[in-house]
């Protein structure tokens, strides 16, 4: 199989909701002397994941296809979506095969997790099923881990997917901004961003104050919240004379180190400290001293403050293995330890896989052995002290410890932060068990709080998400597409109404693209990304997008819901383009997939005098309204519920049986006039598109009577 090209393709699109890839694929050889079911039979016993996921593989779907052919693809299709949901769960499932007109060639479309991730796991599927026929070996176990580590770079991480879904079950639209985890909820003015497990609300200076441990410990004590004595240090002799001045055993780490690298626990003689120094120097930033503090018993705990509340707690585990008389404690630490399930390399893990660094080098140590040596049977050892988050304790914290724990958030001065905690009973009051607050971390990871080895998960992403938007709020703002004949004068008519009406619009169209009244553009911007990316500016209350039809096809929609849907007939250029490479990505898919991306509330103009349309935007379940420049001296039927009309010399809004006059046609020529070369239907679709959005009358009139165009660059 050879994959001709791909691209990616938003969600909604003429396939479906998600993202998908979009692949044109080559069947080469299709007559092959190996049979297909030898082929299946081959890819299962290697990746019955496939079997799993989509059943017995169905040979005779597609007969119309001389040899079966489209099997191939289809094939290819779930191989691909198998490796995808392995190298990132949960399971993606869309697939469409469609044979295109050129002999052997195929449209091969699936859910693209990522984009970057989707193409790769496509390419090996080819080759996976390529080396089925040949009857080459499959071991897919070292693909497998490639994938994962791919997965890892290319996809948003498990802390900002738990914000998201949580976003997306309230409605809320969201957007990927990068290549990294940044990523816009909302829309326009309306709009909050995070980035892992920060918000906009996370400031700068708060997240610098939590990288450098002396000056949040600082913070903390002045602020009531007990911290461990101790102080930054330079030299070994410095370290060692901390020691002694705090109390052995003491701690050592860097000053901005994370993720407990380079931390050494219970050091008591100069000869531990002597060792621990240049590794917890080496982890730190050039130059940055080394921490020397209290050691304090107990429990390590991290404590998950969002807003002003403690939303979830996990108890800390203490890492130990077990000899047996046989193995080593570096065998046992493989077997014991990272053959736990919960626990890899990967993001998704909530705990990561054991190596035997420096800081378990210094455990094993104090234990009196090394890695190579055979422990005896049923002797216990400690091998690592932290960095293992264990059961979900919340329900048990003692309110003294939830108030301090949000006291030091707030001391740093972090919207959200994973406060570490060491507590011999978190139970217990604060000051009665001698409990310290050790460390202070910005962008905490969530995923140990929402899938917790035991007790419950918590809603996490839930909670930053009611941090940032209040109860019913959705990030939207109104969003009105238009697509047809005059779309770009009809755009452009809109946002000078919703300009009058107080409102801060933006506008993108083929004359260019406008942001708050200012022409920013006079390029064409009718496509779906230009349409896309106007969502993102922080100005706008309100978005005005003339399509095009091909960019949908191609690209997919530019927002997953819109207000008021403005179906104009066809341009000249629509109907003689040539055909579509398939049924499914031509003008009437396009217009269905519009039709259902309307809000249920929203609604959907159309001339009255293209049936089609007035047909197709009545079986939405959605409000119509129908437009018509035909002048008249009496009511004219009409097969939507309301309308927009010459009457009598008017331009009249028809409804519920109340005929409510919008503009003369006198003024109404004057307004067309002013545009320059613009049909009539474009200002009644104006007009209907602007009643859709619920603008008075009175914004409309003034929207039409003011100057023809806003401000901004000289006409191209």
């Amino acid at each position: 199989m050879k994959i001709c090209s791909s691209k990616h393709v938003w969600g909604p699109n003429v396939w479906t909701t998600t993202d998908v890839l979009d692949a044109v694929v080559r069947v080469e050889h299709p007559d092959a002397p190996v049979a297909l079911a030898t082929v299946v039979e081959r890819i299962d016993a290697a990746l019955p994941a496939r079997r799993a996921m989509f059943g017995p593989f169905q040979l005779a779907d597609a007969p119309e296809t001389s040899a079966g052919v489209i099997c191939w693809p289809r094939l290819l299709a779930e191989v691909a979506l198998v490796l995808q949901s392995q190298a990132r769960p949960p399971e993606t499932r869309y697939q469409r095969v469609v044979a295109m007109p050129e002999a052997q060639l195929f449209r091969v479309v699936i859910e693209a997790r990522d984009p970057l991730l989707a193409e790769e796991c496509l390419r090996h599927a080819a080759t996976i099923v390529d080396g089925a026929r040949t009857g080459m070996p499959l071991d897919l176990q070292a693909l497998g881990e490639q994938l994962v580590e791919r997965a890892d770079d290319v996809c948003l991480g498990p802390s900002t997917m738990l914000i998201v879904r949580a976003a997306e079950a309230r409605g809320i639209p969201w957007r990927r901004m990068c290549e990294l985890s940044l990523v816009q909820l909302g829309q326009g003015a309306r709009h909050r961003r995070i980035w892992t497990a920060e918000t906009d609300r996370t400031p700068a200076i708060s997240e610098a104050i939590s990288r450098n441990k002396d000056l949040t410990k600082r913070l903390l004590e002045a602020a009531g919240v007990p911290v461990p004595r101790g102080r930054s240090v330079t030299t070994v002799n410095e370290a060692w004379e901390t020691a002694q001045a705090v109390g052995l055993p003491v701690v050592m780490k860097p000053l901005d180190g994370n993720h407990g690298r380079g931390v050494f626990l219970n050091l008591s003689t100069r000869e531990e400290i002597e060792l621990a120094f240049p590794i917890a120097l080496a982890e730190g930033r050039a130059g940055s001293p080394v921490i020397v503090e209290q050691f304090v018993p107990g429990t390590e705990y991290r404590l998950l403050v969002i807003g002003a509340r403690l939303v979830a707690c996990a108890q800390g585990e203490h890492l130990f293995v077990t000899g047996d008389g046989k193995q080593t404690v570096a065998e046992l630490i493989d077997s014991q330890i990272n053959g736990d399930a919960r626990r890899g390399r990967s993001e998704t893990m909530p705990n990561k896989t054991v190596d035997i660094d420096a800081t378990v080098l210094s455990e094993l140590a104090q234990e009196g052995v090394s890695p190579q040596t055979v422990l005896t049977d049923r002797r216990r050892i400690l091998v690592k002290r932290i960095g293992s988050h264990g059961p979900d304790v919340t329900a048990k914290v003692h309110p003294e410890i939830a108030a301090a724990a949000v006291r030091a958030a707030r001391a740093v001065g972090l919207d959200i932060a994973g406060i570490d905690m060491v507590a011999e009973d978190i139970s217990l009051p604060l000051a009665t068990q001698g409990a310290k607050v050790c460390e202070v971390n910005a962008g905490p990871q969530l995923l140990i709080h929402a899938h917790p080895p035991n007790g419950p998960g918590r809603p996490v992403g839930e909670a930053i998400v009611a941090e940032l938007f209040q109860a019913g709020e959705t990030g939207r703002i109104p969003v009105a597409a238009v697509m047809g004949r005059h779309g770009a004068a009809t755009a452009i008519l809109l946002e000078r109404m919703l300009r009058v009406a107080g409102g801060v619009p933006g506008l993108t169209c083929a004359e260019g693209k406008w942001v708050a009244g200012w022409r920013c553009s006079t390029e064409p911007h009718d496509a779906s990304t230009a349409a896309r990316d106007l969502l993102m500016s922080p100005e706008i209350d309100a978005a005005v997008f003339e399509l095009n039809w091909r960019s949908l096809a191609r690209q997919g929609l530019p927002a997953d819901c819109w207000n008021v849907l403005t179906l104009l007939a066809p341009a000249p250029d629509d109907c003689s383009s040539a055909p579509p490479t398939t049924a499914d990505d031509g003008l009437p898919s396009v217009a269905d997939a519009m039709i259902r991306a309307v809000a249920a509330s929203g609604t959907i103009v159309v001339p009255d005098s293209d049936k089609n349309l007035v047909e197709l935007a009545a079986r939405s379940g959605r409000a119509v309204i129908a437009v018509t420049a035909t002048p008249s001296t009496s009511s004219t039927p009409s097969a939507a519920d309301r309308r927009v009309a010459v009457y009598d010399g008017h331009v009249v809004y028809e409804h519920d049986g109340v005929r409510a006059t919008v503009l003369s046609l006198g003024a109404a020529a004057a307004t067309v006039a002013a545009d320059g070369p613009v049909d009539l239907l474009a200002v009644l679709a104006a007009v209907a598109t602007g009643i859709g959005l619920g603008l008075p009358l009175d914004a409309i009139r003034a929207g039409l009577a003011t100057d023809p165009r806003p401000a901004g660059l000289p006409a191209a």
